[in-house]
């Protein structure tokens, strides 16, 4: 009887779509164009007071921005292409 209960149990594949990898872009698109602008205001800073604080902040700011893009490319590319191996499955 577990057994029979164990097989019955379907696990459900989290799919991405083109809505959640759009999400992923539209987060990324501002980082993107913050990261240069921090990073301009840090050099500045950084040669008038010698602070690396806005410096630093503007490359972490331009680390996540790239991540982001790349985990919204990565999920709008599966959305593309993990379509048709749904279709062979069935």
């Amino acid at each position: 009887m577990l057994e029979m209960q164990l097989t019955t149990i379907t696990l459900k594949i989290n799919k991405p779509t083109f809505i959640n990898a759009i999400k992923y872009l539209a987060i990324a698109l501002p980082l993107l164009l913050l990261a240069p602008i921090v990073i301009t205001i840090g050099f500045k800073a950084l040669r008038k007071d010698d602070t690396y604080i806005l410096l630093i902040a503007g490359i972490v700011v331009g680390i996540i921005a790239i991540l982001v893009t790349a985990f919204g490319l990565i999920k709008v590319s599966r959305y593309l292409f993990d379509k048709d191996r749904d279709h062979e499955e069935n």
